[in-house]
């Protein structure tokens, strides 16, 4: 076999020092989007127990230059296990929470669009969902209106977007 001066191989290629640093520094912007999630989704990933353990011990550290460590630690220990299944899990959560999100703004703009007062939206809205109870949502619509219109706490703003979630998540299952 052909070796060069360091001894080895000509095949294999060494990493070079930056690139060893960019991936450490990946695995720890990784660890550090694993101490965004909150504690109840961390324990229901499937990563090591010793990475869990870790990670949520970061979580109650305040000092930066601790957490700064603790998270160098989480790269080390990452650097054992296969950080794709850690990928994958935070972007399913990830994913989860914009389909959350955009459901929520949907929800808004439908409740927006009823407290406008067009009849035929309403009348949409009724017959798109016919477990809505018509006499309520109209209630609801009307108190809402009269808050905003008196500038007083927006109860009935809420619950009229309390009952369109209701009607909306029914419709969906």
């Amino acid at each position: 076999m052909d070796r060069d001066r360091k001894g080895q191989d000509q095949g294999e290629e060494k990493k070079s020092r930056t690139k060893a640093k960019l991936e450490v520094e990946a695995l720890q912007r990784l660890g550090e989007r694993l101490l965004d999630l909150p504690v109840e989704q961390i324990n229901s990933m499937e990563i090591p127990d010793a990475l869990k353990k870790e990670v949520l011990f970061a979580k109650t550290i305040t000092r930066h230059g601790a957490k700064r460590r603790q998270l160098q630690y989480i790269g080390s220990i990452m650097r054992t296990i296969d950080p794709e299944t850690i990928v994958t899990a935070i972007d399913r959560i990830s994913m989860a929470r914009a389909v959350a999100s955009s459901r929520f703004k949907a929800m808004e703009e439908v409740r927006n669009e009823l407290m406008k007062g067009d009849d035929s939206r309403i009348e949409t809205f009724l017959d798109e969902n016919p477990r809505a109870d018509r006499q309520r949502l109209r209630q609801l619509i009307r108190n809402a209106n009269q808050e905003i219109a008196a500038k007083k706490p927006p109860k009935s703003f809420r619950l009229l977007f309390k009952y369109i979630r209701e009607i909306l998540e029914a419709r969906n299952k």
